[in-house]
This record gives C-alpha cells, sequence and structure tokens, in this order.
C-alpha cells in the first residue's frame, strides 16, 4: 500500500480464501504479468526466483474455479503469460478494497505516529 522504505507509516492485507491467499506479492506478480507478457520478466522485476514465481502462479490459478494466468512454453514462438478475464476482474476488486482500505486506515496511522511521539505524521496524507 505504500512502500516499505518511506517515512511515512503503512500497513498491508491478506486476503484469507477458502482455497488459499491473496496478499501483496501474488497481486504484485499479477500486475507484472500483465505488464510484461511474462511470468519470468515479472519475477525478475520482483527479484523473485523462478521457483517461487511458478509456486505462486501454481497457487493463483487454484484460487477459483479456473486460471488466473495462462501460460504457453518457449519454443520458436516464444514463450509467454497473460492475464484471464477473471485475473482482470479480481485485480479491479483487489485495487478497490485496497484504496478502501487505505482511506479508512489513514486516521488510525496518523493516530499511531502521533502516539509514538513522530508529529511530522500528523500532517501526511494518503
Amino acid at each position: 500500500m505504500s512502500d516499505a522504505g518511506s517515512n511515512t507509516p503503512s500497513l498491508w492485507f491478506r486476503v484469507l480464501l477458502a482455497h488459499g491467499q491473496l496478499g501483496p506479492g501474488k497481486i504484485a506478480l499479477l500486475r507484472l504479468v500483465a505488464e510484461t507478457g511474462s511470468v519470468s520478466a515479472a519475477a525478475r522485476k520482483l527479484r523473485m526466483s523462478h521457483a517461487r514465481s511458478v509456486k505462486l502462479v501454481a497457487e493463483l490459478n487454484a484460487l477459483g474455479s479456473g486460471p488466473l494466468i495462462e501460460t504457453r512454453t518457449g519454443g520458436e514462438a516464444g514463450g509467454g503469460a497473460v492475464l484471464t478475464d477473471r485475473a482482470r476482474k479480481l485485480l479491479a476488486h483487489y485495487e478497490t478494497l485496497e484504496i478502501a482500505i487505505r482511506k479508512a486506515a489513514a486516521p488510525g496511522l496518523v493516530a499511531i505516529s502521533t502516539a509514538l511521539g513522530a508529529d511530522e505524521y500528523a500532517t501526511a496524507s494518503d
């Protein structure tokens, strides 16, 4: 939701589902697969190992009734990956939830920072 290295307080969330979880790592992977058209390229941008990205794709694809990422292996035409319509809808809903959580959490984050003596956060807004 905010960069971990920024000077403003932040939080992140994870959605617990019947068949797994959906959180910042999987969402980042989905977003970068959409951007790059490649699981490998997305993993490199995230500084994630190939094995970890393959595991996350499998977990994402097991969350519902069908895949979220469709992959094709390399060869003459080259490999690649695309998000399914379900994945694009999922991202849109997650982003809506992320915005709502950020707005709802802002006053509490300021209060926590103020309570800890970090007055410079009292005027911070997201």
